[in-house]
């Protein structure tokens, strides 16, 4: 009976550690799958696979803190599934990749910060040289996978547990992953620093619903998240922020999207 046990104990474990990849959204199970990038030789990033669905982009109109004009709300169809990091590209990973560390707040494992939508091309360019298909998220991804299935300003609640910002940061950033994480196993996508999008910014984003990329140019690149030294309203899930692409921020860094297919 001893053996069987111990033979049995490895498998039990493996079976247990796959069950943990489980999250229930919406009264349904769902696997988030979950996959480790190299990004250069010796430096990887785990990513999430975000399944293409449908959800109401926007805040509603008795949102505490909501800008009525910016994030009136819409149903947007996101047809295609993409691969989200996990967590915002950390300051160790950045100074592998480029040389060199441009952040304020300093420490390996914080994530980058002022660093311009303009570097984070320069960024791309270095790991998309043998990887191929890493970008920003589009404003619309960033939200659906902020959300996570909730229509809530929060997708986890209290927010304390999953939020940095002014009340609870000592208005400094901290290390990625350290709070909660949402339903799809994203870490700090709302609080700790702001992160770059994809998207020129435009003040009504409600007329493109189906993979909306926002205008071909524009003045501004959008900002999503809120960070350390914001108000909690600048934290809510479809809080809108803009900044000029050359723009560098002690609050500002970003996440990695990827293209390539689940199977």
């Amino acid at each position: 009976m001893k053996k069987l046990v111990y033979f049995l104990l490895p498998l039990i474990i493996v079976v247990s550690f796959l069950f943990q990849s489980f999250k229930r959204i919406d009264g349904e199970d769902r696997v988030n799958k979950v996959k480790l990038f190299h990004l250069i030789e010796g430096v990887t990033i785990k990513m999430i696979w975000v399944e293409p669905g449908t959800f109401l982009m926007g805040s509603s109109n008795d949102e505490l803190g909501r800008s009525s004009e910016r994030e009136t709300q819409h149903e947007v169809v996101l047809s295609k599934g993409y691969w989200l990091a996990e967590t915002e590209i950390t300051q160790q990973k950045w100074e592998k990749i480029m040389n060199y560390n441009p952040s304020l707040n300093i420490g390996g494992n914080l994530p980058v910060d002022q660093v311009s939508y303009i570097e984070i091309q320069e960024f791309l360019t270095k790991i998309n040289r043998k990887s191929g298909t890493f970008r920003l998220p589009t404003e619309a991804e960033w939200e659906y996978a902020c959300r996570a299935g909730s229509t809530s300003a929060y997708a986890t609640s209290p927010i304390d547990e999953m939020v940095w910002h002014i009340g609870n940061s000592g208005r400094q950033s901290h290390p990625v992953a350290q709070k909660m994480a949402n339903a799809w196993g994203f870490y700090d996508m709302q609080g700790n620093i702001l992160e770059w999008c994809s998207d020129w910014f435009q003040e009504d984003n409600t007329k493109d619903n189906f993979d909306p990329k926002g205008p071909e140019s524009g003045v501004f690149k959008i900002q999503r998240g809120g960070q350390f030294t914001g108000r909690t309203k600048h934290t809510r899930a479809a809080d809108r922020q803009r900044e000029v692409p050359d723009s560098k921020d002690f609050f500002v860094g970003f996440r990695l999207a990827h293209d390539e297919l689940k199977n």
